[in-house]
C-alpha cells in the first residue's frame, strides 16, 4: 500500500463515517434506539453493518498517515474483516442458512416476518456494497496499476449503488432500495456508503470517474459545478415529491409526472443558463488575456530590439572585457573544439589564436595527465560551474599547472577561464616545507608552543603539554584556555587573551600560576602575539616553565633580606660606591656615624668628598676597569664632616648590582691604631740612639784599655826574659790575657751590632 498525499476530505468522510458507526454500535450495546436509527423515521443500522463502516473508516484513516511499523498490517487486518463479514452475510441470503454471525455481536429482539425472517442482518445490497468496498481496499495493497484500477472500480460501483438506493428513497421506488430482496439498506447507511467510496476513489484521483472532477482543468471545473448542481436538484425535488405526497397535492400520477418534467426542464434551464454564464465569464477572461498577451508580445518585441541593441553593445564590451582579461579565456564547442580565444590564452600557450581555432583542447593537456585524468565526457548544467586544476603544455612541449573554471552554456557550448598557477604552486609547496619546518622545530622544542582559535587550543607542542600534565591530542579542541591556569590568575589570563583577539593589543608578556592536569600548580611565562590565520583572530605563542626560576628568586629574595640586614645592621661602616661616577648609592647607620653626616646627606655626595687634596689624584685609579674583584686593602686619610682627619682601611669588592657596576667597601678606622703605631715607632728609634751611644762607647773603652794592655804585654815579655818571681809573673800574664780576650769580644760584639744597622 502506498502512501497518498493527505487530503482533508478523506479524513473527514473517514472520521464522519467512524463516529457514526460507533453511535450505531453503542445505541445497540445500550438498547438506545434513538441512536440505533440515527434519522427519526428511517429503518435502524445493524449492528454489523455499523461494525464494518467503523474498520472501513479506520482503514481508510491509516492511509492518510505517516507509515508505521504495523501500518500495513492494521489496514490489511480491518479491510479483510469487513470483507469477511459482508461475504458471510451474502452467503447467507444466497444459501438460507443462519451461521449466527447477524447477532454475534448484538441480539436484535425484534420478531422475524415475511420481511425481515432474520432479525439482526444486514441488507443484501449492504452486504454487497461492503464486500465491494473491503474488495476496493484490498486491491490498494498491491503496486501494480490494474489492481489500483480494479479498486476504483469497486469504490464506483459502491458509490453507484448507494446513489440509487437514496434515489429510491427520495422518489419512494422501493425496487432502488431492495436489489432482488426485500430487506434495504437504512437512508444513512446509504449516505455514509456514498460518502466512504467517493472518499475512497480519491486515493487514486487519477483512475476513473475521480479524475473528471478533481482535475483543475475547465471540463474538470464544469464537471464539479454541474455534477454538484444536479445532485442538489435530485436532493431538492426528490423531498418535494415527499412534500407532495404527505399534504396529497395531486391525485393523478400523469399530473405529478409532469409536472416533475417540467420542474426537471425549468431548473436545466437555469443549469444551462448558470454554466453557460460561467463559461463566458472564462471565456471573457481568456479574451481578455489574450489582448494582454498581444499587448505583451508587442511590449516583448520592442524589448526584443532594445534588448537586441543592448546586447550588441554588451558583446562588444563582453569581446572587450575579454580581450583584455589578465586570465586566459576560451569557448569549446560540445566536441572540444576551440572556438573563441583571448590574447591571454594565446600568450600563455604559445600558439597564436588562428593556430588554436584550427584545434582541439586535448592538444594543449600534457598527455600523461590524459592518460590518468581524461577529460570528462558530461559537464555539469549551465547553473554550476567546476574548478579544478589541470597541467598545459605549451608549444614549446613545457609542462605548466594552470587552475580552470569550467562553466557550460544552454547551446551546449563551454567556457572555461584557465589562470596560470606555477607561482601559487611553488608558494604552497614552500608553505608546506615551511609548516613542515615549523611543526618540527615546534614539536622537537624546549619550550612550549601554543595556537589559540576562539579560546580553545588549536595546537600545541609535546613540550607545552609536558608542562600541563597532558598529551597533546588531549589539550586540542577540547577545553578552554583557562583551563590550565590556576583560579587566582585565572582573570588575567582571560584579559590578556581578549586583549588580543580584539585586536586592542598585538603582544603580551606575563608570568601566571599554571594548573596541571593532576591538580598540582606551576610557574609558567608566556609570550604571545596576535595573528590573523584563516580570517580567524589568533594566538601564537610560547610558554616557558618557570618554576625554578621561581624558587631561584624566592631564595635569592631571601638572600637579599640577610644582605639587607647584614648591611644595615653591621657595626663597621659600609658603602656602595658608583664606579662610573663614584656617587654613594646605599650606605649603613655606621659609617654615617664615622663621618658625622646623615645618611640622605651621604646619599647625595660623591665619594671623593672624604679624600685629602694631595690623594685625589690617585683615586680614580682604583675605580679603573682595570680593578675588578677583590681589592687589595687601602690605608688612607679622610676628612670627617668637621675636619676632622682619621686614618682608614678600606677593605673593596666589586659587584654587579641592579645592573651597574658597583663597588662594596668596609670602612675601619685605624686613628688610634696609627697613632700607638707611630710612637711605638718613636720609642724604637730612641732606644736605637741609646744603644748606638753604648756602642761607641764601648768602641771607645776598648780602643782606650787595649792601650794600656799593649803596654802591659809589651813589659810582660821583657820581663819574661829575666823573671825574679815566676809566679807572680805568670798570675800577671793570665788576667792580661784574660782582658785581653775580654776586651777583643766586646770588640767583635760593637762590630757585629754596627754591621745589622
Amino acid at each position: 500500500m502506498e502512501r497518498v498525499q493527505k487530503n482533508r476530505a478523506i479524513i473527514i468522510a473517514s472520521l464522519l463515517t467512524m463516529i457514526a458507526g460507533i453511535i450505531v454500535m453503542s445505541g445497540w450495546i445500550y438498547n438506545i434506539q434513538a441512536l440505533e436509527t440515527i434519522i427519526h423515521g428511517f429503518l435502524a443500522m445493524s449492528f454489523n453493518s455499523a461494525l464494518c463502516l467503523v474498520f472501513f473508516g479506520g482503514a481508510l484513516l491509516i492511509t492518510q498517515y505517516q507509515a508505521g511499523k504495523y501500518s500495513s498490517l492494521i489496514f490489511f487486518v480491518l479491510s479483510l474483516l469487513g470483507t469477511l463479514i459482508g461475504l458471510v452475510t451474502i452467503s447467507q441470503d444466497l444459501f438460507h442458512y443462519n451461521s449466527g454471525l447477524d447477532q454475534l455481536f448484538a441480539t436484535d429482539k425484534t420478531k422475524p416476518s415475511v420481511d425481515f425472517p432474520y432479525p439482526g442482518r444486514m441488507a443484501f445490497n449492504a452486504s454487497i456494497n461492503f464486500v465491494f468496498l473491503g474488495l476496493g481496499f484490498l486491491f490498494l495493497i498491491p503496486k501494480k496499476r490494474i489492481f489500483n484500477i480494479l479498486s476504483q472500480i469497486f469504490f464506483h460501483l459502491v458509490t453507484i449503488l448507494s446513489a440509487i438506493a437514496l434515489i429510491g428513497y427520495l422518489y419512494g421506488v422501493s425496487f432502488f432500495r431492495v436489489v432482488l430482496y426485500k430487506t434495504s439498506m437504512p437512508a444513512h447507511t446509504a449516505v455514509l456508503f456514498f460518502i466512504l467510496s467517493v472518499a475512497a476513489s480519491l486515493l487514486n484521483p487519477s483512475i476513473g470517474i475521480a479524475q473528471l472532477f478533481t482535475g483543475k482543468r475547465v471540463g474538470n471545473q464544469m464537471a464539479r459545478r454541474l455534477f454538484t448542481l444536479m445532485i442538489l436538484m435530485i436532493i431538492v425535488f426528490g423531498s418535494l415529491r415527499n412534500q407532495t405526497h404527505r399534504f396529497q397535492l395531486f391525485t393523478s400520477l400523469d399530473i405529478e409526472v409532469s409536472v416533475l418534467a417540467v420542474c426537471f426542464l425549468f431548473v436545466s434551464l437555469l443549469l444551462i443558463w448558470n454554466t453557460a454564464n460561467w463559461l463566458n465569464k472564462i471565456d471573457k477572461r481568456r479574451s481578455k488575456a489574450e489582448a494582454e498577451v498581444k499587448w505583451m508580445n508587442l511590449e516583448l518585441e520592442k524589448r526584443v530590439e532594445e534588448r537586441s541593441a543592448e546586447f550588441r553593445k554588451s558583446e562588444e564590451k563582453y569581446r572587450s572585457l575579454i580581450e583584455q582579461a589578465s586570465d586566459a579565456i576560451y569557448v569549446l564547442d560540445f566536441n572540444g573544439n576551440f572556438t573563441d580565444v583571448n590574447a591571454s590564452m594565446c600568450k600563455m600557450v604559445g600558439y597564436a589564436s588562428e593556430e588554436l581555432l584550427q584545434m582541439r583542447v586535448e592538444m594543449i593537456i600534457d598527455p600523461e595527465e590524459l592518460k590518468t585524468d581524461p577529460l570528462p565526457t558530461n559537464i555539469n548544467g549551465p547553473s554550476q560551474s567546476t574548478i579544478r586544476e589541470r597541467r598545459f603544455m605549451r608549444k614549446d612541449r613545457s609542462v605548466f599547472t594552470v587552475e580552470v573554471n569550467v562553466k557550460k552554456f544552454s547551446d551546449d557550448r563551454i567556457m572555461v577561464i584557465a589562470r596560470d598557477i606555477t607561482s601559487r604552486k611553488k608558494m604552497e609547496l614552500e608553505l608546506r616545507d615551511a609548516e613542515l619546518k615549523f611543526r618540527t622545530i615546534a614539536d622537537k622544542s624546549m619550550v612550549g608552543v601554543y595556537i589559540v582559535q576562539h579560546g580553545k587550543f588549536v595546537y600545541v607542542n609535546p613540550r607545552f603539554a609536558e608542562v600541563f600534565g597532558y598529551e597533546p591530542e588531549e589539550m586540542i579542541n577540547t577545553f578552554p584556555v583557562e583551563n590550565v591556569i590556576n583560579g587566582s590568575y585565572r582573570n588575567i589570563s582571560t584579559e590578556n587573551v581578549r586583549l588580543r583577539m580584539e585586536g586592542e593589543v598585538e603582544s603580551v608578556h606575563y608570568e601566571a600560576l599554571g594548573e596541571k592536569k593532576d591538580g598540582t600548580t606551576n610557574w609558567v611565562e608566556f609570550y604571545g602575539n596576535r595573528a590573523i590565520i584563516g580570517n580567524e583572530s589568533t594566538i601564537i605563542g610560547s610558554m616557558i616553565d618557570i618554576n625554578e626560576r621561581k624558587k631561584a628568586e624566592e631564595e635569592l629574595k631571601a638572600s637579599e633580606q640577610k644582605y639587607k640586614l647584614l648591611f644595615e645592621s653591621n657595626p663597621s661602616p659600609m658603602w656602595m660606591i658608583a664606579k662610573d661616577d663614584l656617587s654613594i648609592i646605599a650606605v649603613n647607620d655606621a659609617a654615617a656615624r664615622l663621618y658625622g653626616y646623615s645618611k640622605e646627606e651621604l646619599l647625595h655626595m660623591n665619594v671623593s668628598a672624604f679624600r685629602m687634596k694631595e690623594d685625589l689624584e690617585k683615586q680614580p685609579e682604583r675605580y679603573s676597569p682595570d680593578y675588578e674583584g677583590l681589592m687589595e686593602p687601602l690605608v688612607i686619610r679622610h676628612v670627617k664632616k668637621d675636619g676632622t682627619i682619621m686614618v682608614v682601611e678600606i677593605i673593596a669588592h666589586d659587584i654587579i648590582f641592579e645592573g651597574r657596576p658597583v663597588r662594596l667597601s668596609l670602612t675601619i678606622d685605624i686613628t688610634e691604631r696609627k697613632n700607638a703605631e707611630e710612637n711605638l715607632k718613636n720609642a724604637y728609634e730612641r732606644i736605637q740612639d741609646h744603644i748606638n751611644s753604648i756602642k761607641d762607647m764601648a768602641w771607645k773603652q776598648s780602643h782606650l784599655i787595649r792601650s794600656p794592655l799593649a803596654n802591659l804585654k809589651g813589659l810582660t815579655a821583657l820581663l819574661k826574659e829575666d823573671p825574679t818571681e815566676p809566679a807572680i809573673f805568670d798570675h800577671i800574664q793570665a788576667e792580661l790575657d784574660r782582658m785581653d780576650s775580654i776586651l777583643i769580644e766586646m770588640a767583635d760584639d760593637a762590630s757585629d751590632h754596627d754591621l745589622d744597622d
